[in-house]
């Protein structure tokens, strides 16, 4: 939140994050209908807290408009020209990622976004970027597909091990 000169507190783009983690909260809710209700336990778990803080942070919001200490405003998200860039790319980098994760499948759209995030956002090395980005994802792989069975589209990668691994 921002403060400002008359002590009032800007709210508006502090909804961003809760927003679209509700929406992805809800949207993983969705996709795990049809698997056990083990595997559902802990995914319930979070959204419902998510959820739950989600409705706290906006009960605050209500009182401090009723109360007149917060005042709405989205300026912040745009103010800084160079600061939108990064941040409308990156919300473009996401929902590219997100688009492509049924055709490449969950290893190779994981390592997609985080090597271009690491080269554009972090300015690593081409070579740091793609060793960190491929063992995030390998790591990502063995623990989500391997190890929990998550049912995520399977791609050229996943294709390629089980055929070679039977795994």
């Amino acid at each position: 939140m921002n403060d400002d000169r008359n002590g009032k507190v800007a709210t508006g783009a502090d909804w961003i994050i809760p927003i679209l983690g509700a929406a992805f909260a809800t949207y993983y809710l969705i996709s795990i209908k049809d698997l056990d209700w083990e595997a559902k336990v802990s995914g319930v778990f979070c959204a419902v807290v998510l959820f739950l803080l989600i409705g706290i942070f906006a009960l605050r919001t209500v009182i401090g408009l009723a109360r007149g200490t917060h005042y709405l405003e989205l300026t912040s998200l745009y103010e800084d020209r160079k600061l939108a860039i990064v941040r409308g790319s990156l919300f473009g980098l996401t929902v590219a990622s997100v688009a492509v994760i049924p055709w490449a499948g969950f290893t190779l759209s994981t390592f997609g976004f985080l090597f271009a995030g690491f080269l554009w956002l972090q300015r690593m090395s081409v070579r740091a970027a793609a060793l960190t980005a491929g063992s995030l994802a390998l790591f990502g792989y063995v623990l989500f597909i391997l190890i929990l069975r998550t049912s995520f589209p399977q791609g050229p990668f996943e294709r390629l091990v089980s055929a070679l691994t039977g795994l």
